[in-house]
């Protein structure tokens, strides 16, 4: 079994390593691990180290690092700017997120999204992040923005290259007929259960967004979270 695990930036110069105590007591008492065992860390910002286990507590862990090496990050910048839904579909938008390449995940409130701002919801927001990362073995952590309501975030999307909004009134075209070309800096806006309005569709369009159809069915906005972004890891990385 591979296990990676997540430290402060900075720490990976060390030569032991001391891992935090969340970490350290998931390791001992839910992975078992053992001294002599390797495990790879990373910072979260494209620094890797290999590691052996030295020591095993209750809540301390310590491994001392005998390789390192660096990761460039991604060369094209993919952003999910996504109408939070049910809790259950969000935190698997979460994981497929951070698998499928996303360097930001932008949750947006909408006048139809139904969640209600909660501080310790959006903690394990960011515990899922980790999780998937540590995973999938992500070497850059995509951030998980804070909450915006959707007004802001519109008035924002002039950085990017493309944004494609997904929509299912007129006037959408297929993404196979979305030009990627030349693109580093791509954001995909996808609405809540029960979909954008067309003042907040026709907003988007009016900021530059491309609106795109994901095919003949209506899917839910998890699963075409999940496709768009399967679409531009497949185009664009």
């Amino acid at each position: 079994m591979r296990i990676n695990s997540l430290v402060d930036a900075g720490e990976l110069g060390e030569d032991v390593v001391v891992l935090s105590p969340e970490e350290s007591h998931h390791l001992a008492r839910v992975l078992r691990i053992q001294p002599g065992q390797e495990i790879t860390l990373f910072d979260g910002r494209g620094n890797v180290a290999e590691a052996v286990i030295e020591s095993v507590g209750k809540s301390v862990v310590e491994v001392r690092v005998f390789k390192r090496w660096s990761v460039p990050p991604p060369a094209v910048q993919i952003d999910l700017l996504q109408a939070v839904p049910k809790p259950d579909r969000w935190e698997l938008v979460l994981q497929k997120a951070v698998e499928l390449g996303a360097s930001n995940i932008q949750p947006i409130l909408t006048q139809h999204t139904e969640f209600k701002p909660n501080e310790k919801k959006q903690a394990r927001w960011h515990k899922i992040v980790l999780n998937a990362a540590q995973q999938c073995e992500v070497r850059w952590l995509p951030t998980l923005r804070p909450l915006e309501n959707l007004d802001s975030i519109l008035r924002s999307l002039g950085h990017y290259d493309l944004v494609l909004v997904g929509s299912l009134y007129e006037g959408t075209k297929p993404f196979r007929e979305v030009s990627f070309s030349g693109k580093t800096k791509v954001a995909l806006l996808i609405g809540p259960e029960g979909d954008f309005t067309p003042e907040e569709v026709e907003a988007a369009v009016t900021e530059g967004a491309v609106p795109v159809s994901f095919g003949d069915r209506i899917l839910r906005t998890e699963t075409a979270a999940i496709f768009g972004l399967s679409v531009l890891a497949y185009e664009l990385l």
